[in-house]
């Protein structure tokens, strides 16, 4: 795991004055932090430099957050941790199945920021209760590298987000196991995150389009109704 206190942070916001703050802070904590006031200028800064996490603003003056946060999916893993004046659910689920590793409006304290990178940067480095370590797991065509953290369909890549790959490998390691929403937010849960939270059900949502897409099999993760949800065992099917 990458020690946090040397990680390397890009934060995309248009506040001058907010990311000189945020930036003090976060080097005071011995991380590093660059940044950008608009959008374009974000994506070229992070084409040119390897980062840990991205902290995103969904409002930019050249472009929305969401065309930021699509633009970086297409080309890179790096965690990303949205920023929102506003606390709207629909955004936070539409910025959520676009790949983004947490939501946070902008009334956020110094304390709880420096909380919800340190726990993007521990399940992103390997820092979870899940052990990232073993054989490779093979179910339905799919195959999980835990040691590598890639997923693949008939030699074809899947890509998926941070969060996404840990939900899997737990339920692959485990099929026909119910999950729980609270056992699986414990795989990457810290303080930051509490039982009420939904974001698991939005994960687990774009985990299944994307398995059903890249597999052409629908199915594979199942709701139980009023219990969790479930990765099928092999002779399910």
């Amino acid at each position: 795991m990458k020690d946090d206190k040397n990680a390397r942070l890009l934060l995309i916001d248009d506040d001058h004055e907010f990311c000189q703050l945020v930036k003090d802070y976060m080097e005071l904590q011995a991380m590093t932090l660059d940044f950008c006031l608009t959008g374009s200028e974000g994506l070229l800064a992070s084409d040119r430099k390897c980062y840990d996490l991205i902290l995103l603003d969904m409002m930019l003056p050249d472009m929305p957050g969401v065309e930021v946060l699509r633009a970086l999916r297409v080309k890179c893993g790096t965690p990303v941790i949205i920023f929102s004046a506003h606390n709207d659910e629909t955004d936070r689920i539409v910025t959520l199945e676009l790949g983004a590793d947490d939501y946070v409006p902008k009334s956020f304290s110094s304390r709880e920021l420096l909380a919800r990178v340190r726990a993007v940067l521990r399940r992103s480095g390997g820092g979870s209760s899940l052990d990232l370590r073993g054989e490779v797991l093979s179910l339905h065509g799919i195959e999980l590298n835990p040691r590598t953290l890639r997923v693949s369909f008939s030699g074809r890549p899947i890509e998926l987000t941070h969060v996404e790959f840990q939900i899997l490998c737990a339920m692959m390691r485990e099929s026909g196991r119910i999950f729980s929403r609270e056992a699986l937010l414990t795989l990457f849960a810290d303080k930051a995150w509490n039982k009420f939270d939904r974001s698991v059900d939005v994960h687990i949502s774009t985990l299944r389009k994307k398995l059903a897409d890249a597999t052409g099999q629908s199915g594979l993760i199942r709701t139980v109704r009023n219990m969790g949800y479930t990765f099928i065992r092999q002779d399910d099917i």
